[in-house]
């Protein structure tokens, strides 16, 4: 039981992360504006991101990243450099897309398959875990007779 209360914390948590980052791609998509950005920091490693901060077409000043794989193909943009990005005027402060880049959804797909996967994968694994499990107590009770 703890296996299929722990897969249900899994299953969810990757349901809210797949709406979050699909719908911030087609807010992009939809309702996207262009500005400039000034690129203010640069993180290196497992999960690099550039920071950016840019001035929203009303005029608010906004520090954001660039979501992952949405950057411009070629060289990293380094700190200094002026980007253009595409942000969501209604939520500036999400995730932004590099105006160069070519728009994809690949993460967004990416954590939908997981998803999938897990929708169908824990509860079989758990199905079978159960199964295995009345199997040894009926082979136990079996043999105690």
């Amino acid at each position: 039981m703890l296996f299929a209360a722990l897969g249900a914390v899994v299953i969810s948590v990757l349901v809210v992360a797949t709406w979050h980052v699909w719908s911030n791609d087609n807010a992009l998509s939809a309702r996207g504006q262009q500005a400039s950005g000034r690129v203010v920091k640069v993180t290196t490693g497992k999960h690099s991101r550039v920071h950016v901060e840019f001035r929203t077409a009303d005029g608010r000043q906004v520090r954001s990243t660039i979501g992952q794989g949405d950057e411009a193909p070629g060289p990293r943009a380094k700190a200094g450099d002026v980007v253009p990005v595409i942000y969501d005027p209604l939520r500036p402060e999400d995730d932004l897309r590099d105006a160069r880049a070519p728009e994809n959804h690949k993460v967004a797909h990416l954590l939908l398959g997981a998803t999938v996967l897990a929708v169908v994968a824990i509860p079989l694994a758990t199905w079978a875990g159960i199964r295995a499990r009345r199997r040894e107590r009926s082979a136990s009770t079996a043999e105690e007779r």
